[in-house]
């Protein structure tokens, strides 16, 4: 589980990362891998830090995912989705 304290110290590519696997576990899995308030908190951190990041998925995160706070209609890569599995499972 992810904590605010964790997204506290994310760095802008470590927040596109994380808003990723949150959307995918939650919608994808129905598994939140953080509480509604958490993914809140990195949606606006990640809102801050956007133009910051160089992550290769970044793209992937529109300005109205944002300001949704949803990534439920993104087409989640294989790699985030085993990224998520893996993280699920314990494998960090």
């Amino acid at each position: 589980m992810k904590y605010r304290s964790d997204i506290k110290s994310m760095t802008p590519n470590q927040l596109v990362s994380w808003f990723l696997i949150g959307s995918y576990s939650y919608y994808e899995l129905g598994h939140p891998v953080m509480k509604d308030r958490t993914f809140d908190m990195l949606v606006e951190r990640l809102k801050q830090q956007y133009n910051k990041a160089d992550h290769p998925h970044k793209y992937l995160i529109t300005e109205s995912h944002l300001n949704a706070t949803t990534g439920y209609d993104i087409k989640y890569p294989s790699i985030v989705k085993y990224a998520t599995m893996n993280y699920i499972r314990g494998d960090r």
